[in-house]
């Protein structure tokens, strides 16, 4: 792989050097992203695909492995990214695309299907919205173009030139176009080499997931009602009724939906939890006699799983804090297995991911990571048991600099248990205990923070700032009865157990409770804005990115009242009493915030629109409190180019350092 590495090298800017001034990393080592991104091995383990990434684009680039050589690639023109590649068959790719436009700062996927093979011949637009445009010139056309999101279902091992899709139809919005997941879904199968489809069926749930075996037979499915109630169905074949899950076990089935089927489509797999059960886990479920078995035994909810060469799970992973792996009833003896474990042991600390393997099972790829390693891609040989480095994901970022995630735990006021990480920074001067920022995650519902590198919390922790990550009321991973428990307590319970913890961080003496300030995106920036109202006197300043502020607006604005199950999940989560949100909207009570306030926010969000930051700002004017504002014109949910990128973090150590003077313990 040297020639390869070389080659990689080249293609990669370099982001910076030590700051001559100080011994802290410049501030584009974690603005920056990736440059190495992921690697797949082919079918018959003769070639890679890689997608490497430079300042302007995202290649795809083709790898032989026996001398490291570059074979072919595609490379999508400035600003656009090959945004995920897989493997049809040993001579044939099949990948998305992710094209700049001029209004958004980010590339934003296509709905495309493209395929080229492995030598860069017969690059061809398969399926999508511009199919069409695609046979021009042509007398028999064999596309037509759809204005759909594609997916690949699954990739027909016995058939060479076709594969399993499905298509998500757009919904018309004034004059755009929207994946909203609004109208049924379509099931076709794809000749990879004309783009000519032969619709197969067409699913009758709005935005549904499919499920089929390697035969094409789709036998299984999840979707989201109206109501936003999770359904899972399944049929033996394609001439039986769907039938819902729970008609099979009873009532005491919560929630349950399918996260896999086998090869053969014997055996799908069921995410969720009995009642008896402490968390949710995964079930084996079979389809022809509806035996369910539970395959792993976790105290909190799975995060996640591998597979084997059949596609089963057999190595589960939780995060009560640190990492827990489990290993699948029935599959303790397999070599998949052995081989986990004997990773584990000579990874010890570090999340081990599979990516994928070859046919035969004889080779395959593996990630590893950690809260201080970003990523790094191993090539195995299951005969010769050897584990060789490929290529690292941040190819700057050097782990041994980085600062652990520390695990953090605390109680809310009224008792319940709270998990969370506290990174520290290097001891600035005996005796001085470090400022602190607190940055609640985004979601809220359906994530958390976990013990992975985390770029936000290394810049900030390398300036030396301590963070700290606090999984409230609402964070998944923590069982159902967790993340229910902060449904309607966007802002009650929820901030009331960000503040919990971070008084019991002041107690403890691991930072300076006079020197604190709380930041987040999205709702991570309404959090922040919140708890600055719930607890007016115990942070010097408050910075919202992306945030929401205004929960009446919410329920009406933005793309999530749009979508077919949205009006049901914002009922669930922020419920419909007028009166509450009022009350736990910050918009409404910023009289109450003594805190230095900091407003980031782009034009372009359909998440969160920008009304939601204008209606805040006008708020504090109106009481006199002037916040910094940056607004970022052409920014969608988040920015992404590395221009916008460097202002909202150059904004926000200015603002930090000005509050609570990080900067002064550098010297």
């Amino acid at each position: 792989m040297k020639k390869t590495l070389l080659l990689f090298v080249m293609l990669t800017s370099v982001v910076g050097f030590y700051s001559h001034a100080s011994n802290e990393l410049p501030i584009e080592y974690f603005v920056k992203r990736s440059d190495y991104l992921d690697l797949k091995i082919s079918p018959d383990g003769k070639h890679y695909a890689a997608r490497v990434r430079d300042d302007k684009m995202v290649y795809l680039l083709i790898i032989r492995l026996s001398d490291g050589e570059i074979v072919g690639g595609v490379k999508p023109g400035a600003d656009n990214e090959v945004a995920s590649v897989m493997w049809a068959n040993n001579e044939r790719l099949i990948y998305t695309f992710a094209e700049k436009s001029r209004r958004y700062d980010s590339a934003g996927y296509t709905g495309e299907l493209f395929a080229v093979n492995i030598d860069s011949s017969k690059n061809k637009l398969l399926a999508g919205y511009r199919a069409d445009d695609a046979e021009t010139g042509r007398r028999i056309h064999h596309q037509k173009s759809a204005r759909a999101t594609h997916y690949v279902l699954n990739t027909l091992p016995d058939k060479e030139r076709k594969v399993l899709i499905i298509e998500h139809p757009w919904t018309l919005d004034g004059y755009s176009f929207y994946d909203y997941r609004r109208r049924p879904p379509i099931v076709s199968e794809l000749d990879i080499f004309t783009g000519k489809k032969s619709n197969k069926e067409t699913i009758p749930y709005p935005g549904a997931r499919v499920f089929a075996d390697d035969s094409g037979n789709v036998k299984f499915l999840t979707w989201r009602d109206q109501e936003d109630v999770v359904k899972a169905f399944y049929r033996e074949n394609r001439k039986a009724d769907w039938q819902d899950i729970t008609e099979a076990f009873g009532d005491h089935l919560d929630d349950f939906h399918a996260v896999g089927i086998n090869k053969t489509g014997t055996k799908v797999f069921l995410e969720g939890k009995l009642d008896q059960d402490p968390a949710e886990t995964v079930y084996e479920f079979d389809l022809s006699t509806k035996n369910l078995v539970k395959l792993f035994e976790p105290n909190v909810d799975l995060y996640g799983w591998e597979l084997d060469e059949n596609d089963e799970p057999i190595v589960g992973i939780s995060f009560p804090n640190d990492a827990v792996y489990h290993y699948a009833k029935g599959k303790e003896s397999s070599a998949m297995v052995k081989m986990h474990k004997s990773l584990n042991k000579a990874f010890k600390g570090q999340r081990i991911w599979f990516a994928n393997q070859t046919d035969d099972g004889s080779k395959l790829t593996f990630k590893v990571y950690s809260s201080t390693n970003p990523g790094e891609y191993y090539a195995y040989d299951t005969n010769t048991k050897k584990a060789d480095f490929l290529w690292a994901n941040y190819s700057w970022i050097d782990p041994r600099l980085m600062l652990p995630k520390l695990s953090f735990t605390a109680k809310a006021e009224d008792g319940t248990p709270l998990n969370g990480y506290i990174t520290l920074p290097k001891v600035q001067k005996e005796g001085v205990l470090p400022p602190l920022v607190v940055l609640p995650h985004g979601g809220p519902h359906g994530v958390r923070d976990y013990p992975f590198f985390d770029s936000e919390a290394q810049l900030l922790a390398g300036r030396g700032y301590a963070v700290l990550q606090i999984n409230f009321r609402g964070s998944d991973g923590y069982t159902q009865e967790f993340r229910e428990a902060g449904y309607k307590q966007w802002g009650g319970l929820m901030i009331e157990d960000i503040v919990s913890a971070t008084r019991q961080a002041v107690s403890r003496g691991l930072v300076d409770g006079n020197r604190m300030c709380i930041y987040g995106a999205s709702y991570g920036g309404f959090a922040a804005l919140q708890a600055a109202v719930k607890a007016p006197d115990l942070f010097k300043c408050t910075a919202g990115y992306v945030g929401v502020y205004d929960l009446e607006m919410m329920m009406s604005k933005g793309d999530i009242p749009k979508r077919f199950s949205g009006p049901g999940y914002l009922k669930r989560v922020l419920g419909a009493d007028q009166e509450q949100l009022k009350k736990f909207s910050p918009v409404n009570h910023v009289d109450q915030i003594k805190a230095d306030v900091l407003l980031i926010h782009g034009d372009e969000d359909i998440r969160v629109p920008s009304d939601h930051a204008k209606v805040m700002r006008k708020a504090l004017k109106k009481v006199g409190k002037e916040p910094k504002w940056l607004y970022l014109g052409n920014v969608g949910h988040g920015a992404v180019s590395m221009e916008n990128r460097l202002k909202v973090y150059q904004t926000l150590l200015e603002f930090l350092d000005k509050n609570i003077g990080a900067s002064s313990l550098q010297h």
